[in-house]
C-alpha cells in the first residue's frame, strides 16, 4: 500500500529536516510514498480587503507559499520524488491537522529546533501543537 505523506514547509531550514530525512531513505522503499508538500500562509489583517482585493490577496498568499516551498520541492525532485505542493491560509497547526485528514495521510513528518523541557514549552512551537492536535502519526525530525 503506497504511503502518503505530510510535510509541512515554513520556508526555514528547520522545515526541511524532513526533506532531507526522506531523501536520505528514498532506496529504502519498494514503493516511494506520495509527499505533500504543504505551506501555512497567515490570515491578514481583515482591515486589508478594505485596501486590496480577495483575488490579489490569493495571489500573493500562494506566491509567498509557493517559494517558501521551493526548496523543499527541489530537494525531493533531485532525488526522484514528485511532490505535491499545496498552499493553505490559517493557523498552521490546526491547518496542518486539517489537511492531513483531509487528505487520508498516514504521516506527518515535522521539524523541530530540538528544544526540550520548559524551554520547548514555552515556545509553544507548531510542532507541539500539532503533536496534540493529530490523530495522524507524526514523526518529529531534530
Amino acid at each position: 500500500m503506497a504511503q502518503n505523506w505530510l510535510v509541512p514547509i515554513d520556508g526555514s531550514t528547520i522545515s526541511l529536516k524532513p526533506v532531507a530525512w526522506i531523501t536520505a531513505h528514498v532506496g529504502d522503499w519498494k514503493v516511494a510514498p506520495q509527499i505533500h508538500l504543504l505551506n501555512v500562509q497567515p490570515a491578514l489583517s481583515g482591515d486589508i480587503n478594505r485596501f486590496i482585493n480577495a483575488d490579489q490577496i490569493r495571489e500573493f498568499h500562494r506566491e509567498e507559499g509557493l517559494k517558501a516551498l521551493a526548496a523543499a520541492e527541489q530537494q525531493l525532485k533531485a532525488a526522484g520524488l514528485v511532490p505535491q505542493l499545496h498552499v493553505s491560509v490559517g493557523d498552521s497547526a490546526e491547518t496542518i491537522v486539517d489537511f492531513a485528514a483531509g487528505k487520508d495521510c498516514n504521516q506527518i513528518l515535522i521539524g523541530t529546533r530540538g528544544h526540550s523541557g520548559l524551554g520547548g514549552t514555552l515556545l509553544g512551537s507548531v510542532a507541539s501543537k500539532v503533536a496534540h492536535l493529530t490523530k495522524v502519526p507524526l514523526l518529529l525530525v531534530r
